[in-house]
């Protein structure tokens, strides 16, 4: 196993790990960060935002279903609407990942070493 030596050891990349590591590293403390899994935490990963982008999708499906068969005061129809589950689902997927590689990015930009354990 390689060593590692650091000034601060932030456990987790979670929303409270991730901000403390990225000010450390502003402030040009030498920091090293641990994770088991992607930054972000919870929220970020499984949480919050997979929740939301799912349920914002849920409602635009609504919107459109509610415009069959003309019956849309926008004067705006529809035939059918039908839902592509596995599209859905790389959409949320390609939004967590461009938040993680945002949290990454930052974590990089300021010094931070991250270490996956």
């Amino acid at each position: 196993m390689k060593e590692i030596s650091c000034k601060l050891l932030v456990i987790g990349a979670g929303p409270g790990g991730y901000v403390c590591a990225i000010r450390a590293g502003q402030l040009g403390v030498d920091t090293v960060i641990v994770e088991a899994g992607k930054p972000g935490g919870t929220c970020l990963n499984v949480g919050c935002i997979p929740s939301k982008a799912l349920i914002h999708a849920a409602e635009e499906f609504e919107k459109v279903s509610h415009m069959q068969g003309g019956k849309s005061p926008l004067g705006i129809s529809v035939t059918a609407s039908t839902l592509d589950l596995a599209k859905t689902i790389a959409w949320k997927d390609g939004i967590v990942s461009r938040l993680n590689s945002g949290v990454a990015g930052l974590l990089k930009k300021v010094g931070v070493k991250t270490v996956h354990g």
